[in-house]
């Protein structure tokens, strides 16, 4: 039973109780999934109203009905309890010596074709190895490296060398990617003039590793003008394949579009992107010369060099940036 002299003020037990009520829809159903009495729980939510200073809930023959209130609240809990459970999680875990798993980090849009293709591939290399997947930014890639989180991953520098090892998979240009039946979809090289008066998908600002992001285009006497902005790396193109407006991506990237209906075309002025694979360094499970590594470096290999070969046979300018 909880003891009553744990109720006495707000802490995260009580927020947890709060967000158990508001998932549930009742207090007594809230017990039954915390294992504690009804009564703890009601007193449990008089102590987080007290603090938050007013009523949560309105009382009727339906129930307990959330105020406008209680539902902002809820969802900054919500949040806070799911990434304490994960970290519990991590804790719990992390200081296995042997795992027969694998987890790689990698951007969002490599799910669909670059990361399955490494895992069929590293499962005929050790069967019993079970494979997670962490779909991030380059920012939320590193930081999994380091904490841990993650075992090896797929991303582009810089990265810093203190704290990590890497082998360069690919040297990366950029390209736009516009629907297929664009006018521009034809052309060997659009330019930042082709695009000028065009609806743009971008990545956020906070998330891109330029973070003067358009601005870096320097000054136009007609301005680049976002459509679309997104949080995650490479689904600018879903936008695109239904004709909301053009993106500018690099090579590495766009070779996970083939199931979209776009055309990928060089694009001036062009940036310069250097793709890894990268884990921590000093690493007793990973190096150059470890199967694994080899594995990814093989996979990808094979994979860009596919994409390329097939990407400039259309457009004779990508001869000027393999992959």
């Amino acid at each position: 039973m909880e003891e009553a002299s744990e109720r006495k003020k707000a802490g995260f037990r009580s927020a947890e109780i709060f967000r158990e009520i508001i998932r549930t829809g009742s207090t007594r159903r809230a017990a039954r999934e915390l294992g504690i009495t009804q009564s703890a729980v009601s007193q449990y939510l008089k102590v987080f109203e007290d603090a938050v200073g007013e009523s949560l809930f309105v009382r009727d023959r339906r129930g307990l009905i959330p105020t406008t209130r209680a539902i902002e609240i809820y969802n900054r809990v919500d949040r806070y309890v799911t990434t304490l459970r994960s970290i519990e999680r991590e804790i719990a875990g992390a200081f296995q010596a042997d795992r027969d798993s694998l987890t790689i980090a990698a951007p969002h849009i490599c799910a669909f074709k670059l990361v399955p293709e490494i895992i069929q591939a590293a499962d005929k290399l050790d069967p019993s190895l079970e494979f997670h997947f962490k779909a991030l930014r380059y920012d939320q890639i590193a930081h999994n490296m380091m904490t841990g989180e993650a075992d090896i991953g797929i991303s582009r520098l810089p990265l810093d060398e203190r704290f990590f090892e890497w082998e360069i998979v690919a040297e990366s240009s950029s390209v736009c990617v516009v629907h297929r039946d664009h006018p521009l979809a034809t052309k060997d090289v659009i330019t930042i003039d082709d695009i000028a008066s065009e609806p743009l998908i971008v990545l956020e600002r906070d998330f891109t590793s330029n973070k003067l992001g358009l601005a870096s285009y320097g000054r136009r006497k007609s301005p680049l003008r976002p459509k679309v902005h997104s949080d995650t790396i490479g689904l600018d193109v879903s936008f695109v394949a239904h004709g909301i407006g053009v993106a500018i991506d690099n090579e590495f990237i766009a070779h996970q579009y083939d199931m979209f209906d776009v055309a990928v075309v060089p694009f001036e002025p062009s940036a310069k992107y250097q793709y890894v694979v990268f884990w921590r360094r000093g690493s007793g499970r990973f190096s150059r010369q470890s199967k694994i590594v080899e594995t990814f470096l093989d996979v990808i290999k094979r994979s860009t060099d596919l994409w390329g070969s097939q990407r400039k046979q259309r457009h004779p300018a990508l001869d000027k940036a393999a992959l």
